[in-house]
């Protein structure tokens, strides 16, 4: 009953801190987000620009405030050690949207969302504790950020989380909490710039405003935009606009995953509840004769009835107590699990409502199963179980009949479990053993941002990232070193639009849009992604050289199902606008989107003609690559001693967190099946060991008259195979119609998979008959005389 009530309260912990609890911000069911799309190149949730959340912010009527945000770093040079931080950039709506004050100071004003004004920061109660020992005078002081001085306004009580960690807001992950905001002006030049879409829009809705009511709204503004702008949107008919609600784009995500466990742990306090109820029923039975002799003498049956229940309350609350210490067990697996990819697990955990939950599940198992025996001894018949030993007895006959019901509902409900967790391993096998189009063995990985004051132009970040590669090539076990502006699988994508030199295009046939990265001369050999035509990047790829870019096999075989791609032109975008540039190879194809998503096309564009200030820094060595870190923080801060590193992480690190939620999912829904395999034997064990006892006497006669020993394991081990046996039917009829509930959750891997069934079948009816094996065998050792003598 412990394991049963401990999942289950492990369970609920979950689904409360994920899904029942609100958000923590005021009205929280009134939070929506805003995201763009292009449905004709399936562009299904992208940020907005500049210009477009203007035309909301003045258009939109069925919303109290609309805000605008966008993820950033900053870099602190403040002590021994630079150090990066997440951040945010917010317009001055956010806080009063979203109903939070600050602990001290106060939050932004209108006027200092201005570019040039903007050199005001808010600070996490996390940081002030952490970098300012909780010092008061923080407030009006300078901060050093990315080379700049901010002065400190405010500080964010630790309550306060936006954007909240690992929740989609840009297309992208946002992966920590962030512990600065800063006001955000827009500057002219992106003003001038309607597709240029990096930002995320948060709208609180006006009272009695629908979500419904506001995204017709949002329709019709649409609308006005591409008739007023008909040059951005005349190619994209398709483009518009949806609402999501806050909470449900933040944890939607974890609904089936949730839905799966809740239906697993109910299966196994189901069987908990089994063995307790068939437990509880033996026990009716053996003290049948004690129970008719109270009654006998008096005792009314409703005493009967507060005596089991009593009994049943004590072991029922005894279970909860042990259960509770279980699940906190759990709970801290789970988050060793998963802590880096699933949102909002940071707030697990067991509070009042748990326990509270904990209680009534326990008081409610106790009184359901305590009832059955309770009620069956207030209907003895005390003339047949005043007998010795009321052998034959109409209860004794009833009880063995819920008993046995019993024991076949758990060998059932066992093997859907069981059935489940096979599957879902199967698949999470198979998702592993995809090849991701690279080695990410001995790969190192780390983020580098260089700040825009110090690093202004173009060449200066090229020379950065030229001397910083010279630099860590000569480091021992070193092979390659390359940079990439997404790293494969790490939750962040970017698409662009380009014109293919010689084709034309209309609105029946809109210009491309596939997914674009930036990489260095070297970061295909890092990842070890193979060349299939042409060229890698090499160094005559310079600033002042014709742009060159490499395509996947996918793209090619898109755009150029039947031609040769090399040395085909087209024109790619580049912070100062559209660039021709020259097909020069054609490598590998990755699953950039995760092992579980199919490949899709991509092009790159060397670093060393667009550079970008951020990027992931790949490191190929002959051993561990975790050994380098040291020595890469050392090289980095030879070059700059203000840039920090962050995020370092191997790259078998970056795939196993991007599989986490499947790797939680198979853990608990194993452990589960696990539990109701070990609960469901014990059950076989308990019947079998009572039903041996029970039957003493007649097993005494049968030897006496001459049956031998195999006869009486053979009469124990049939009964028991009936049970299993039709357990098992039923299970499978069970599991065959509900194992459709996974499909979502499965990998190249039928919901019916004939050979998991198979497996998962006589796994179950093998331990299920060990567990008989052993009281049949106990009776094949009675003594016929000292059996005979019990009559």
């Amino acid at each position: 009953l412990a394991l049963g009530i401990g999942a289950t309260t492990a369970v609920f912990t979950l689904v409360n801190a994920l899904l029942i609890k609100p958000l923590p911000y005021e009205e929280p069911a009134r939070l929506v987000l805003l995201f763009e799309h292009f449905k004709d190149q399936h562009l299904d949730a992208i940020p907005v620009s500049a210009p477009e959340f203007l035309d909301y912010k003045t258009s939109l009527k069925s919303f109290d405030k609309l805000a605008v945000y966008d993820a950033s770093t900053y870099n602190l040079a403040d002590g021994d050690l630079p150090e990066r931080v997440a951040g945010a950039v917010v317009s001055a709506d956010l806080f009063p949207l979203l109903g939070v004050a600050p602990l001290r100071g106060r939050t932004f004003r209108p006027e200092e969302c201005v570019v040039g004004r903007d050199d005001v920061i808010l600070i996490s109660e996390r940081l002030w504790r952490r970098k300012f020992d909780h010092d008061p005078r923080v407030l009006g002081s300078k901060l050093l950020a990315d080379g700049r001085a901010f002065t400190v306004i405010g500080i964010m009580p630790s309550s306060f989380e936006f954007p909240l960690p690992l929740f989609n807001i840009t297309g992208g992950q946002f992966g920590e909490q962030a512990d600065i905001w800063q006001p955000l002006g827009f500057t002219d030049d992106e003003m001038k710039r309607r597709g240029s879409r990096s930002y995320g829009v948060i709208g609180r809705l006006a009272p009695g405003t629908s979500t419904a009511q506001a995204q017709a709204e949002v329709d019709t503004v649409v609308r006005g935009m591409r008739q007023r702008y008909q040059d951005n949107y005349s190619q994209n008919e398709s483009f518009g606009a949806t609402l999501y609600p806050l909470k449900e784009q933040i944890v939607g995500g974890m609904k089936p995953l949730l839905f799966i466990l809740s239906g697993a742990v109910g299966l196994v306090l189901l069987i908990a509840c089994a063995n307790l109820a068939t437990m509880l029923l033996a026990r009716a039975t053996a003290r049948e004769r004690e129970m008719a002799i109270r009654v006998a003498v008096g005792a009314s049956r409703a005493r009967l009835l507060r005596q089991s229940l009593t009994e049943s309350l004590v072991l029922a609350l005894a279970g909860a107590g042990a259960g509770t210490l279980l699940a906190i067990w759990a709970i801290d697996l789970v988050k060793s699990i998963g802590a880096r990819t699933i949102p909002r697990l940071g707030e697990v955990q067991i509070d009042y409502t748990v326990l509270l939950v904990t209680l009534l599940v326990a008081i409610g198992t106790g009184l359901l199963f305590g009832l059955v025996p309770g009620l069956t001894s207030g209907k003895l018949d005390l003339t047949e179980s005043l007998k010795e030993g009321g052998r034959g007895s109409t209860s004794g006959r009833r009880h063995n009949r819920l008993r046995n019901a019993l024991v076949i509902g758990e060998v059932a409900l066992a093997l859907v479990l069981l059935t489940g967790a096979g599957l879902l391993l199967k698949s999470f096998v198979r998702l592993q053993n995809v090849d991701p189009g690279f080695n990410p063995k001995n790969v190192l990985t780390a983020e580098i941002s260089l700040p825009d004051l110090r690093y202004p132009d173009k060449q200066s970040q090229v020379n950065f990232f030229a001397e910083l590669e010279r630099r860590l090539g000569a480091l021992p076990g070193v092979i390659h070193v390359g940079f990439t502006t997404i790293l494969p699988m790490s939750g962040t994508n970017s698409d662009y639009s380009f014109e293919i030199v010689g084709r034309t295009y209309d609105d029946a046939h809109p210009m491309p849009d596939e997914e674009i990265r930036l990489a260095s001369v070297d970061y295909f050999r890092a990842l070890e992604i193979p060349l299939r035509q042409g060229r890698f990047f090499n160094a005559g790829d310079k600033l002042d050289a014709p742009m060159a870019i490499l395509i996947n096999q996918a793209l090619a075989k898109r755009h150029w199902p039947n031609e040769n791609p090399i040395g085909r032109q087209i024109k790619v975008p580049t912070r100062e606008g559209a660039t021709l540039a020259t097909i020069v190879g054609i490598v590998g194809d990755l699953h950039h989107r995760g092992l579980d998503q199919p490949v899709k096309p991509e092009f790159y564009v060397p670093l060393s003609q667009a550079p970008y200030p951020s990027v992931i820094l790949t490191v190929r060595s002959q051993q561990d690559p975790v050994n380098l870190t040291s020595a890469i923080r050392r090289e980095v801060q030879a070059i700059d001693p203000t840039i920090p590193i962050a995020h370092v992480r191997t790259l078998n690190q970056v795939i196993a967190d991007s599989i986490a939620p499947q790797r939680l999912s198979v853990v608990l829904l194993t452990v589960f099946a696990g539990l109701a395999l070990v609960l469901a034997s014990v059950g076989i064990y308990g019947v079998m060991s009572f039903l041996v006892v029970q039957r003493t006497h007649e097993i005494g006669v049968r030897m006496a008259l001459g049956a031998q020993r195999g006869d009486v394991l053979r009469l124990v081990s049939s009964q028991a195979g009936v049970l299993i046996g039709a357990g098992t039917v039923i299970g499978l009829i069970v599991a065959l119609l509900s194992t459709s509930v996974l499909r979502s959750a499965l990998y190249e891997t039928s919901a019916i998979d004939l050979p998991t069934f198979l497996i998962v079948t006589l796994t179950l009816a093998l331990v299920a008959f060990l567990a008989s094996y052993i009281p049949a065998r106990r009776a094949t050792k009675a003594d016929p005389m000292i059996a005979l003598g019990r009559g």
